[in-house]
């Protein structure tokens, strides 16, 4: 299947200059006049490491399906790295990094100061290239002595009801990253749910397992996916729709669940119910049920659409929505920041990732917007390094421009 597929690759190009990946296959393929049977597995597993799973390729391809040659390069590698890991084993440094519920616990809490300072203490990040393989340079999450679920249950309890009608009802799939470091922005999206008249909840949850399916840890990436997909259902039966607020969340459960799930049913069901909180937001405002009473109105926005968004199909709504606030200018940009988790700020990745995001860090910087906003808070590390601008969120925006603090 690997030969199958990039044999298409091969003679297609369209994806040349998106990856590294890319480049150094065709090396490879022409240093063997395109006869794919001259290149070995381990070959073809020395340039899949430096995929990322940004899904750019896919979204570009002109061969995925419903076309009959079905291609899905970054669904393929990411099979390739489950029979890898499963067979030659995976690093343990990478064990501890990619289990971001287990590492929370380890790092929050009362230990998030000394988390966070050790982070930032250069003595303390050359040693964690050493063991850890994470560049020195890299941009770290920092850590909250209260997780966002842990506010919100101290909050509203159960459940979030702003009046005894609300206009619909959703249940906020916060992500390991907002629940553990950027809590700022699941308040400002709950502000803004509120706002709206939304009824909320917050569902039993764990990490969606993309930092698993990352270093080919499939077993536990499937056993996150089946806490999710239990929880979620149940909660989809009683008439709650998923709202996730981050992209790579989004996508994991609307795309690979369905593809990894023994119960096709049960994940197809949760799949075709969960939606980015943008799309969400922009399906109030068609059915003219958003609170357009806004406030401060945003000016010039630089807006980063993130590539795990573009990979979804569904649209890009974030953009659209921050468009309806009166004297405000919004300016996309579809580049790639370079970061999907551990690969982005890796010894020898990082370098290459900031270089990736160049394109995108100066297409960002070029209109000197008044605001840079993006719906991946992984993304925003880099983009700040790039831009030295640090990036909101959609819904950060928004509780901005209708006058709300993000914390009531």
């Amino acid at each position: 299947e690997q030969r199958r597929q990039y044999d298409l690759c091969h003679g297609c190009r369209l994806c040349w200059n998106l990856c590294p990946v890319f480049p150094d296959l065709f090396d490879l393929t022409d240093s063997v006049q395109g006869e794919m049977e001259q290149i070995s597995a381990g070959q073809f597993s020395q340039i899949e490491s430096n995929c990322f799973q940004c899904k750019l390729c896919w979204v570009v391809c002109p061969y995925t399906s419903p076309h009959e040659y079905n291609l899905d390069v970054p669904r393929m590698i990411a099979r390739s790295k489950f029979v890898r890991a499963k067979n030659e084993g995976i690093k343990f440094s990478k064990k501890i990094i990619a289990d971001q519920d287990r590492l929370a616990k380890l790092a929050g809490g009362a230990l998030a100061p000394f988390t966070n300072f050790a982070n930032s203490f250069p003595p303390t990040r050359i040693v964690s290239e050493l063991v850890l393989d994470i560049n020195r340079n890299a941009k770290l999450p920092e850590y909250k002595t209260q997780t966002f679920s842990s506010w919100f249950n101290k909050h509203y309890g159960t459940c979030l009801k702003p009046s005894d009608n609300p206009v619909k009802k959703i249940a906020f799939f916060p992500s390991c990253t907002i629940d553990y470091n950027d809590t700022q922005i699941g308040k400002a999206a709950i502000s803004v749910l509120a706002h709206n008249n939304v009824e909320v909840i917050l569902p039993d949850h764990q990490c969606c397992g993309m930092p698993l399916m990352d270093i080919g840890e499939y077993d536990k990436s499937v056993d996150k996916m089946n806490f999710n997909l239990n929880s979620l259902s149940a909660l989809i039966d009683q008439g709650y729709e998923i709202v996730v607020a981050q992209p790579t969340c989004t996508l994991v459960m609307r795309e690979d669940y369905p593809q990894m799930s023994e119960n096709k049913e049960l994940s197809q069901k949760v799949a075709t119910h969960t939606m980015e909180i943008g799309t969400f937001l922009t399906q109030l405002a068609r059915e003219k049920l958003l609170n357009r009473d806004f406030k401060k109105p945003l000016g010039k926005i630089a807006f980063h659409v993130a590539c795990h968004t573009r990979a979804q199909a569904m649209g890009i709504n974030s953009p659209r929505l921050l468009g309806i606030i009166p004297d405000t200018q919004v300016d996309t940009s579809e580049y790639c920041s370079g970061h999907d988790g551990s690969w982005g700020v890796g010894k020898k990745t990082f370098p290459i990732a900031i270089k990736i995001g160049e394109k995108l860090f100066n297409n960002l910087s070029k209109s000197s917007p008044d605001l840079i906003v993006s719906d991946c808070p992984l993304a925003a590390r880099h983009i700040e390094i790039g831009t030295g601008i640090r990036p909101i969120h959609t819904v950060q925006a928004l509780a901005a421009a209708y006058g709300l603090s993000g914390e009531q």
